[in-house]
């Protein structure tokens, strides 16, 4: 960690972002731009008018002769076709806009962005805002693009009514009955939201009917003012996640009242959040490095694989089903080659995994490393009904504030129903932890039940194993 792919594997992703997402439109008329000027014949912005005009244009390709072009005011396309923007390494620079986004869509037709840096904008650098009467599927296509230094968002997609994105409870799902899909290949978000709380590298905000889709390879989103990355979904529908290579550092310092995280995915009403997370690092985000929330209806269910979450000022990973708004649904997770270490001790800990409300909870950890954090090393929690199943393998939790390995069974309701505690964790070492090296705790009426083999449990503070209610089998 960090991963640093070989460029096998970087033709390899490519192909399975190609393959997930349909390839950009580009029949049609294409218009060529020629110039670097703000405005007038051949400049990018000439180009845009004509394709607003006439819904036949839908390829916008800059010949070379344009290399960076210094906008007055926001260039706006209006058209609802399909726009494919060829750039080939322009540079649009909004320092001189006095007010707004540098490229702002309005149409909700696709749009589709190869090779384009977008900088300086008093606001968004690119804002996409969803019409309220659009269907089907909004896809939105980013590769080799460079998103620097705006004010605002870095990229903004809005299907919601409120374009502030208050996240107030219950949520406001209003929206239109659109899906949302966003590839993002090569793509870097860096140093944006600079102006007021919470404006994020990249926010996605789908309100009302519909699916977000978020597939990703190589992708960077770096000292961003709050979130490097936010996925809001609220409404019918799922949020589906494909990062492949993502680097998601240093971001959320910008308002010390409301410090943001790294990755960040909120979803409400009915819906689950679905997917996997691989070679990946959130690292040193000002709250936690992966904050992933399903409330209501609807599973969590997100693996990781040779994922690296740590030096965050809360938890490296925090999953949390049903968090703010109770509807049932399980929390299952597989994860793979994690590290999830020196998270400072304004989290739980360097994994958290929590179900709190009613639903079953199952994670298998195999070959993780969450060491000198704050909190526990590895915190996995089931509140309400469901019950609880844990297999830890394989796994180093040394040196954390509490206990090293924490599963709790934990049911608040205390109803008839019965809520059961089945923990292994397997050749693994906890040790020299303030607390625990395994706190095990089964709430009745419930059945609990840790194994554990060849695990190591040296130097903790509060003994080898702790917990209530748990029938504890050490074999050597």
């Amino acid at each position: 960690m960090p991963f640093r792919p070989s460029p096998f594997f970087v033709r390899l992703a490519a192909v399975g972002l190609l393959i997930a997402v349909p390839a950009a439109a580009t029949a049609g008329r294409p218009v060529l731009v020629t110039s670097s000027a703000n405005a007038g014949a051949g400049s990018f912005r000439a180009a845009i008018d004509r394709a607003n005009a006439d819904p036949a244009i839908s390829l916008v390709v800059f010949t070379g002769r344009a290399r960076t072009v210094a906008l007055q005011s926001t260039v706006v396309f209006s058209g609802a076709q399909a726009l494919t923007i060829e750039a080939a390494g322009v540079v649009l620079d909004g320092a001189a806009i006095g007010a707004g986004p540098a490229l702002l869509t309005t149409g909700g037709g696709d749009l589709t962005i190869l090779g384009l840096t977008v900088r300086n904008a008093p606001a968004e650098g690119i804002d996409i805002e969803v019409p309220a009467t659009a269907t089907g599927t909004l896809r939105v296509n980013l590769a080799g693009v460079a998103i620097l230094a705006n004010k605002g968002h870095g990229v903004l997609v809005n299907d919601q009514l409120d374009p502030s994105t208050s996240d107030g409870v219950p949520p406001n799902p209003a929206g239109s009955p659109a899906s949302i899909a966003i590839a993002l290949l090569n793509t870097r978000f860096e140093g944006n939201g600079y102006s007021v709380s919470d404006r994020d590298g990249l926010r996605v905000n789908e309100g009302g009917d519909g699916d977000l889709t978020f597939v990703g390879r190589l992708v960077s989103a770096e000292g961003n003012a709050a979130d490097g990355i936010e996925l809001d979904e609220r409404g019918p529908g799922n949020v589906r996640l494909d990062l492949w290579g993502g680097r998601i550092d240093r971001n959320g310092i910008f308002d010390p009242s409301d410090l943001d995280d790294g990755f960040d995915i909120d979803e409400s009403g009915d819906g689950s959040i679905v997917g996997t997370v691989a070679f990946t690092t959130a690292n040193g985000n000002y709250e936690e490095g992966l904050d992933f929330n399903e409330n209501d209806a609807g599973d969590l269910r997100v693996d990781l694989a040779y994922v690296e979450a740590s030096g965050n000022a809360e938890e490296g990973i925090d999953y949390e089903e049903d968090d703010d708004v109770a509807g049932g649904g399980d929390l299952v997770t597989t994860m793979i080659g994690v590290r999830a270490s020196r998270n400072l001790p304004g989290g739980d800990g360097g994994v958290k995994i929590r179900e709190k409300g009613a639903g079953h909870l199952t994670a298998r950890l195999n070959g993780v490393d969450a060491s000198e954090n704050g909190g526990a090393g590895i915190s996995v929690r089931e509140d309400a009904l469901g019950s609880l199943t844990a297999e830890i393998a394989n796994a180093r939790t040394v040196g954390n504030g509490s206990h090293g390995i924490d599963v709790d069974e934990n049911r608040f309701d205390q109803t008839d129903a019965v809520a059961d505690l089945t923990a292994t964790v397997t050749h693994s070492e906890s040790r020299d932890n303030v607390g625990a090296g395994v706190r095990a705790d089964q709430q009745t009426p419930g059945v609990g039940v840790l194994t554990l083999r060849r695990v190591t449990l040296t130097g903790n503070g509060a003994g080898a194993t702790t917990g209530n209610g748990v029938a504890v089998t050490t074999i050597p």
